[in-house]
């Protein structure tokens, strides 16, 4: 079998220059002036195309709510991991983002396929797929990725405002429709009111951002990698991974 040689669009270098895509590094966004900035330099490099500043300012926004959540999962992962090993400051941020899935953060991924699928539709259609939507999950009792949250309730106050965000920077197409339609009915068949979280309102708007949904749950990961430095920075002045461990050998008991 003969295989095609490989090829990069991401870098070159030569003896005196580097280069991101056709960008050089230094002359083009190191320079004095320049306007280039962490997270267009990103999104450009990631997605191949030039962006927006109003995809900057929504992505930026992004990223700051995906940053923290506090004491889940992958924070646990993470301290717990630098307590054991401190020499390996990577071992533990990357341990956290192992933690990244279909239960936490990872659903900004699986919502967005329901709103791609709704969004390919139109009128009735939409909403006939969006009621199917609704009782397939019910039927095998699973939590319908992007709604709900056992700490904000009647709404996810993070999610009110970066809907808001997308809106004041013109991103309220069919993937935001798609999102408050499906939340519409989530209500209507469960009779009561279920709130739109914070990776629901993420997903819709990288969404009508055009970025592909197989990539979604990279830009979580960017974001929340920043947030899990946080939690080591904090483990070192403020240690909680060995009350973790004892909290836990204390709480739950053997049992044969």
């Amino acid at each position: 079998m003969v295989f095609k040689t490989p090829t990069t669009s991401l870098s070159r270098h030569t003896p005196t220059a580097v280069f991101y895509r056709e960008k050089n590094l230094v002359e083009d966004m190191l320079k004095s002036g320049s306007q280039s900035d962490f997270v267009s330099v990103m999104m450009e490099h990631i997605l191949g195309r030039q962006i927006k500043p109003e995809e900057q300012r929504v992505m930026n926004a992004v990223l700051i709510t995906m940053m923290e959540h506090g004491f889940t999962p992958s924070a646990i992962a993470t301290r717990s991991v630098y307590m054991s090993a401190p020499e390996n400051l990577q071992g533990a941020v990357a341990a956290g983002l192992l933690a990244i899935g279909s239960q936490f953060v990872g659903t900004v991924e699986n919502n967005a396929r329901l709103l791609a699928s709704l969004a390919s539709l139109e009128g009735e259609e939409r909403r006939t797929y969006a009621k199917e939507i609704v009782n397939e999950y019910r039927g095998r009792k699973a939590h319908i990725p992007g709604f709900g949250h056992h700490l904000h309730y009647p709404d996810d106050p993070r999610a009110k405002r970066l809907i808001e965000i997308g809106q004041e920077n013109g991103f309220s197409g069919k993937y935001i429709e798609s999102l408050h339609l499906l939340s519409e009915v989530i209500d209507e068949i469960t009779g009561r009111h279920i709130t739109i979280n914070a990776t629901g309102a993420t997903a819709a708007l990288l969404g009508e951002m055009g970025i592909p949904v197989d990539l979604m749950r990279g830009f979580s990961v960017i974001g929340r990698t920043a947030g899990l430095v946080a939690h080591i920075a904090e483990e070192q002045q403020r240690p909680s991974g060995r009350y973790i461990w004892d909290l836990v050998d204390k709480s739950i008991p053997y049992e044969d």
